[in-house]
């Protein structure tokens, strides 16, 4: 059965149609799924490339008016050890037995839809972005149900035709199928199987016939929502605990709501009135003890839903659009966003984005982002971005613009990936305009992992609504990775680092700041648990003095110093999980010690508790600080449609504890109920932390209800 998919032609597998629709319940026991075919060929990808799966797994599927229906029947020889501790939408499935499917409707390589549920029920979805990344924050309208039994598991899904976008005329789609068995951490797929590969290795995806003549898509769905908050005074302490009052307390209604409209098959325009993130989770609190400014994600769904189309750039470094750019005033406070539209999808060879945004109150700001892909050779594309902003009393508009590429290429069944971008940016009419540019090699593979790459950011390199962790430099990348997998002592595989490095020289010549490190040794056990240990070496020279801890100052000057750090990560799938990051050496001329860890709690199915806790003692000549934060994450799920989150975090920098406690009720598919409140109190007072009285607090009702037209 060694690549048994590979040894003859794969001819599609037909989905049938079903007359009316199938009740989803998590028990395939419809008279109608015995007309369907059904997938049973499953291979290893982990442990034992190659292999036939160990467990017995059948996939049926049916097309129905309603939409696409998929059964699965997951057997087990070891029912009771079937891990089924996530119950709540889009949670870490890591922890858990799972089934994914991936739908590539236009077989392009390039896109595609990911499915996934676990026996719980639970579901999570994603867009697929590349053949090494997908988009986990597009959330689509479906449903699925499961059910544990004796011989295993079973599950029913249902993706409506209007989630997908897809041609009319084509009858063949890409698909694959894994499943995940946690207690031997088994990974099975149906096609892609190759540890180079993955399900969303799309050039490897099986296919699907039998899909010509779909409906058509409804001219559009809306989802409107009102919300109603009300604030607590607005309080602010001095350091001997007396308080004063800033704001006073009040409520408010709103409302506004998100429509989308099927432009063309394939094409979606997406547009939005009086937009709210109320239901957001808070970004996690972080004690920066560098010079550069922190990168926070995209956590807002307006942005996040075809986001990928709009990358641009090296993240977290320099990027040409940063949609948390747009909704920040100039002084970094929340500028509440009018309107907005976009446009995505695919015409042709072309994968197409373009957005735009009004934002209220002072700013009264129009941002633009325009951006192309072209397809060129099996998986590759080409690209154009422009963005801009219009404020009013400025003359003209900042802009950016750029080209881009990636080509990925097969090699000998090993995966190369050749990079590139160039971009410019003009604060105004009649200003000089400045550059930035990358060029890269990527060779991720299994057992081996290697990266150059080469960047250069002139002076006053600024995107309006890009990200640009620093300009006025060259940047020097790398890393040369080794997994041998030596399947021994319970190891799975090895770690070896020969070098990795970051090194950046200032465009006079003068060197900025440099980072290197090695693992002689990690490894990545049978059982799940993973450990390395690192060797650095950092360099810094910063030209002025800047604060890394309140009171605290590093002059300018040239450092360097080394330091030694473990990391290990216990498995997801244990009922209790711990991690840990320490390390020692060196820091600006003195010495620091760190500890990291965290504890993960699963108590299957309800309740998931995170604690997390960092601890730095730093030892400066003659200043000697410690750096503390803590976050408390605690997840309750009393169904897959009914849960609540609490997120409690703290850190000794900002001397203040913020709470975001959330409860999301899924309605039905589309539909939500939101109940949040934040809060936040200050710490280190004499009298100690006054929970009678917080900083501000907010409580929030939102209601959204989805239909289509």
């Amino acid at each position: 059965m060694l690549g048994g998919g590979r040894l003859r032609a794969q001819e599609p597998v037909p989905v049938r149609e079903t007359p009316g629709p199938i009740r989803v319940d998590g028990v395939p026991n419809d008279a109608a799924w015995l007309q369907a075919d059904s997938i049973t060929e499953f291979i290893q990808r982990e442990p034992a490339e190659g292999r036939p799966a160990t467990e017995r797994t059948v996939v049926r599927l049916l097309r129905g008016p309603a939409g696409l229906y998929v059964a699965l029947w997951a057997y087990d020889s070891h029912p009771e050890s079937i891990r089924h501790a996530q119950l709540r939408r889009d949670a870490d499935f890591d922890s858990d037995d799972s089934f994914a499917m991936l739908l590539s409707p236009l077989r392009d390589n390039r896109s595609g839809y990911l499915f996934e549920v676990n026996p719980n029920g639970a579901i999570g979805d994603a867009e697929v972005r590349s053949f090494e990344e997908t988009n986990p924050e597009w959330d689509g309208v479906w449903e699925a149900r499961a059910r544990r039994g004796d011989s295993g598991w079973t599950a029913e899904m249902l993706i409506p035709w209007q989630t997908l976008r897809y041609r009319r005329d084509r009858a063949v789609w890409g698909a694959n199928f894994r499943r995940r068995i946690r207690h031997d951490n088994q990974e099975v797929l149906w096609r892609a199987w190759l540890r180079t590969e993955g399900i969303v290795f799309l050039p490897q995806a099986g296919s699907l016939s039998g899909l010509a003549g779909l409906p058509a898509r409804d001219l559009g769905e809306l989802r409107p929502y009102v919300i109603v908050s009300g604030d607590l005074r607005h309080l602010e302490y001095g350091s001997s605990g007396t308080d004063s009052v800033v704001a006073l307390g009040g409520h408010q209604a709103k409302v506004g709501g998100d429509a989308k409209v099927a432009v063309a098959s394939a094409l979606t325009l997406d547009l939005t009135a009086n937009t709210d993130f109320a239901q957001v989770e808070a970004d996690q609190q972080v004690v920066n003890l560098t010079r550069f400014p922190l990168f926070f994600p995209e956590k807002r769904p307006f942005f996040l839903e075809s986001g990928g189309i709009f990358d641009f750039g090296q993240a977290e470094r320099t990027l040409v659009f940063y949609s948390r750019r747009i909704g920040l005033g100039l002084d970094g406070a929340a500028v509440p966003i009018t309107a907005g539209a976009r446009l995505t999808g695919r015409v042709g060879s072309d994968r197409i984005g373009l957005l735009t945004t009004r934002t209220g109150h002072s700013e009264r700001a129009t941002d633009l982002v325009a951006r192309l892909k072209h397809d060129v050779l099996d998986q590759g594309w080409i690209g154009a971005i422009l963005t801009g902003q219009s404020v009013p009393g400025d003359t003209g508009s900042h802009l950016a613009g750029g080209l881009d590429a990636t080509l990925p290429f097969v090699v000998h069944g090993q995966n190369l990936v050749l990079g590139a971008f160039a971009a410019e940016t003009r604060e105004r009419r009649g200003a000089p305009v400045r550059s930035g540019w990358r060029v890269y090699l990527d060779y991720p593979n299994d057992a081996m992992d290697h990266f150059v790459g080469l960047a250069r950011i002139a002076p006053g390199f600024d995107p309006p609504l890009g990200f640009v962790l620093e300009d006025d430099n060259t940047r020097f990348t790398g890393h040369f990775d080794f997994f041998p997998r030596p399947h021994r002592l319970g190891i799975r595989r090895l770690h070896f680092q020969a070098l990795e490095w970051e090194t950046i020289w200032r465009l006079d010549g003068s060197p900025s700041h440099a980072a290197y490190s090695i693992v002689p040794l990690g490894a990545e056990f049978e059982n799940g648990d993973v450990i390395d240990f690192f060797l650095r070496r950092e360099e810094d020279d910063p030209t002025g003095a800047f604060e890394v801890f309140p009171g605290d100052s590093i002059a300018a000057g040239r450092y360097g110093w080394y330091r030694s750090e473990l990391q290990f990560s216990s498995s997801a799938g244990r009922p209790v999980g711990f991690d840990l990051t320490a390390s020692a050496g060196g820091f600006y001329g003195g010495h620091s010690a760190s500890v990291e860890p965290a504890l993960t709690a699963r108590v299957a199915p309800h309740v998931v508790v995170r604690l997390e806790g960092s601890y730095a003692a730093i030892r400066l000549p003659g200043r000697p600080f410690n750096v503390r934060a803590g976050r408390v994450r605690f997840d309750y799920a009393a169904s897959p449609r009914l849960g609540a989150t609490l997120f409690l975090q703290g850190d000794n920098e900002s001397r203040r504890l913020t709470v975001n406690a959330r409860a999301h009720w899924i309605i039905r598919p589309g539909s939500d109920a939101y109940l949040v409140y934040n809060s936040a109190w200050p710490t280190g007072l004499p009298s100690g932390v006054p929970w009678r009285q917080p900083n501000r607090g907010t409580i929030i009702a939102k209601l959204s209800y989805y239909f289509r037209l």
